[in-house]
Parts: structure tokens; sequence; C-alpha cells
């Protein structure tokens, strides 16, 4: 997988835009979020894919260069995927709730393969990702060649992730926030840039349905009072997609005011 990214990504961006992401659409190659010529992009590139459940695939922005590079993000998909689902049966017993309460809310899955240029005139001020909590339940990120560049905010100070040889990080995302009342709380993260050296990642987002409704649920609430509405998906997507990111958009959206 490490190898057919890479391969996919040094290829002339005439060859990338073969598989370029459509008007109004995230898919496929290109950069997310663009309202503007005139905006401040962030220093990388992206491919997009929706990957789980297989009816939902778009197979147009999937790319065929590398000729195994479709056989090779399946069965990355079909892996984290179960990772996933293990670590979603853990987080239901230390909640002390039915797994099956929560199944819904992870059945899609999209990948965000991720190639960060080194940048020779990096400094506070360029990004690889802008700040932002991730919309989904559970995101696992693989970073590929170990170059440090991922950050997570903790007590309002930026705190570096190193990178792990055979490991996954594991993010909260903002759905999980939502249905355990804030016990589980989403991560707001960025990526900065290094001057000298590349960075490849691969994120699995795993997340309810779109026409899907998500809110606090009652066996975690109990007598407590509820911090989030319930939303649909699609709805919270809408909120987030519209413009560059930003901070933990989905909570702002979501949380009564309190």
């Amino acid at each position: 997988m490490r190898n057919n990214l890479e391969y996919f990504f040094r290829l002339p961006l005439d060859k990338k835009n073969e598989f370029g992401q459509l008007p109004g659409d995230l898919q496929g190659y290109g950069q997310a979020f663009v309202e503007s010529e005139h905006q401040t992009l962030d220093w990388c590139d992206r491919l997009y894919l929706v990957t789980q459940p297989p009816k939902d695939r778009d197979m147009r922005p999937w790319p065929t260069t590398p000729v195994n590079f479709r056989e090779s993000i399946e069965s990355y998909s079909s892996v984290v995927m179960r990772v996933t689902c293990s670590l979603m049966e853990i987080i239901a017993i230390n909640l002390g709730i039915d797994l099956e309460k929560i199944r819904d809310t992870y059945v899609s899955q999209a990948l965000r393969m991720t190639y960060y240029p080194a940048c020779p005139v990096a400094h506070d001020n360029v990004l690889g990702i802008s700040p932002h909590s991730d919309i989904s339940t559970l995101t696992l990120v693989w970073e590929l060649n170990l170059v440090e560049g991922l950050q997570i905010k903790r007590q309002g100070a930026w705190v570096p992730i190193k990178p792990q040889s055979n490991a996954l990080v594991v993010n909260v995302g903002d759905f999980l926030e939502i249905l355990t009342n804030g016990k589980y709380q989403s991560i707001e993260h960025r990526v900065t840039v290094n001057p000298h050296k590349e960075r490849m990642s691969i994120s699995a987002f795993h997340l309810p349905k779109f026409d899907m409704s998500v809110g606090p649920l009652s066996e975690i609430v109990g007598q407590e009072l509820k911090k989030y509405k319930t939303v649909r998906v699609d709805e919270v997507a809408k909120v987030v997609f519209s413009s560059k990111l930003d901070g933990k958009k989905t909570k702002e959206y979501a949380m009564f005011n309190i």
C-alpha cells in the first residue's frame, strides 16, 4: 500500500487529475474545502475515496495506476474496518452498553490518503492540514513514513505526536462525543509541514450513514443533562464541508447553549 501510494502521488499532475474531484464532490484526487482562488490552501495533495460499504463506492476516482492500487486500497480498507469494529466493541464494554446500540454509527468508511511535500518555507502560517476535529465516530491514522507532523490540541497548546512503526493513531470523532454526551471527547488536531522531509498518511474515517440521526444515548446520559442535540449526519456534513476546516464545527453545531 505504501509503495502504491508513493507511486501515485509522484505521477504527473495530468495523470493524477484523471482521477480528480468533480465539482461538488469530495471524492477523488485534489484539494478539499476550496472556496475561492484567493484563499490559502493546505500544503498537501489528497486522494479521498468512499470505501465501505462496497455498494456505496464510486469507482470512477479509484486510481488504476499502479495496476494493483485498487486491490491494495480494498484490502487495507477491510483490515482497518476490522480493527475499528474491535475498538468499538471495547468502547461499548467501557461504556456499559450493548454494542448493538452503536453498531450503526461506524458502518460507513472513507479513506483520505495524503501526501505532504517538503516545504522549504515552512513556518507557523503554513500547515499541511488546518486545525479541525473529525466528522466521524472513530478515525484510524497510519503514518506511513514516520515523519512527524501530526499535532493534537491539549489544554490550549499543540502537542506533537511521535509516529510509531507498526501502529495506528486512533482519533475520537465528533459523533462519538455526541453519542457519549461528552464522555469521549473528539480530538482537535492539525498537521504541520517539514522543510526537508515529505510525509504520507492514510486516515480511515468511520461514521454513520448520511441519512442517520445521532444524539446522546439515553443509557449513557441517565439523569445527566443532555449536552448535545440529536442531529442528522448529512446536515452536519453540510455545515462542516461548506467551508475550510476550522476547529470543532460539529460540536458548535450540535451543542446546546448551557
